[in-house]
């Protein structure tokens, strides 16, 4: 009797004990040239299986969505056919180009940004990309006349879309779209909406600077991300502290070529088809990546006071700005989750 009670003792402890341990995480790392960019994703599971079935789905997002946006693909290729953009370049000006929701969406966002935003982003700005040489690999500097010309056909304005039958159409010849400011953004969110569907809680989506962090990095403590310094390639100017979140940066020394000393950057203003002045960087902070990745590239063409009377009216909008004038500023709500490290190139500013 006392050897059976023992024996029950015991086993209420090992099973108690048991149900305490903690589950073996397992990590998973795995990275893809996609996009133009080298996408890297690493997920944590109970087991191996589940890591990389969920991060197969997920790098099947971005590969997706690169598909339907590449306006750059060579004729007589798969990937021309499949490309929605260039079906819309090609003919929508003639007649109504049926899109996938992907495309559709992403658009739709992109018209409601450019009101917002007064226009400083725009995805009809694809024909001034061109003149500048930006996205192949003849760069040139265009006439100030070959730009007015061509801003006559820029404009979100002259973008009709039917969201009923799914179709979108252009009101002039000449005009073309580039999905280039929001794509990867959108395939960023598709792809951690893959992670979540999963079963997958904790994970990092690294699109070549579209960082987005899933969950927290261990128990009570968040994922650290660095902001590089726009001038020094491997240096560090701030650590960012997140969890669930997504950080975006767009700056001048990401995409660019250099004529006589002068530096010419692919993030052009809209309103006068020339590179944005003002900024070396923006970095944003948000909970979506698809917006992250807009807002970067808008606040980088308004220039910094009218992105902080944006981030005003936009409290859940985290912001941190570099200006021409070794500047760093962060809006309000920074100060929480960013470690600022020293530096005598900057001076360091809070803005309310």
């Amino acid at each position: 009797m006392k050897l059976k009670i023992l024996l029950l003792s015991l086993l209420i402890v090992f099973t108690t004990t048991s149900c305490s341990l903690p589950l073996r995480e397992y990590e998973y790392t795995s990275e893809e040239f996609i996009m133009d960019t080298f996408i890297k994703i690493k997920v944590y599971a109970d087991n191996e299986n589940k890591a990389k079935e969920s991060t197969k789905k997920a790098f099947q997002e971005f590969k997706k969505i690169e598909l339907l946006t590449n306006r750059f693909a060579k004729e007589e290729t798969p990937e021309y056919e499949k490309s929605e953009i260039i079906k819309i370049n090609k003919e929508a000006a003639l007649r109504p180009v049926k899109v996938s929701q992907d495309v559709f969406e992403m658009i739709s966002l992109a018209k409601e940004y450019s009101t917002e935003t007064k226009g400083a982003f725009e995805i009809t700005i694809a024909p001034v990309m061109d003149l500048w040489g930006f996205g192949t690999e003849k760069n040139n500097i265009p006439e100030d006349m070959e730009l007015r010309n061509k801003l006559d056909i820029v404009g979100s304005d002259k973008i009709i879309l039917d969201r009923e039958n799914n179709t979108v159409a252009l009101a002039k010849n000449n005009m073309s779209l580039d999905l280039g400011a929001i794509a990867k953004g959108y395939a960023t969110q598709k792809s951690v909406e893959a992670l979540r569907n999963s079963g997958i809680e904790k994970a990092i989506v690294n699109a070549g600077g579209n960082i987005y962090v899933l969950g927290e990095k261990e128990k009570g403590n968040p994922w650290k991300i660095g902001i590089q310094d726009p001038r020094k390639e491997e240096s560090i100017i701030a650590v960012l502290n997140l969890k669930d979140q997504v950080t975006v940066t767009s700056g001048d020394y990401q995409r660019y070529f250099e004529v006589n000393g002068k530096r010419y950057h692919h993030i052009l203003d809209p309103r006068t088809a020339k590179p944005a002045t003002g900024l070396l960087s923006v970095t944003v902070i948000t909970d979506n990546s698809t917006k992250a990745d807009i807002l970067s590239t808008s606040f980088f063409v308004l220039g910094l006071d009218e992105s902080l009377v944006y981030l005003e009216k936009h409290p859940d909008i985290l912001a941190f700005f570099v200006t021409k004038d070794n500047k760093i500023i962060f809006s309000p709500g920074l100060k929480e989750i960013v470690e600022l490290k020293e530096s005598e190139d900057y001076s360091y500013e809070e803005r309310r």
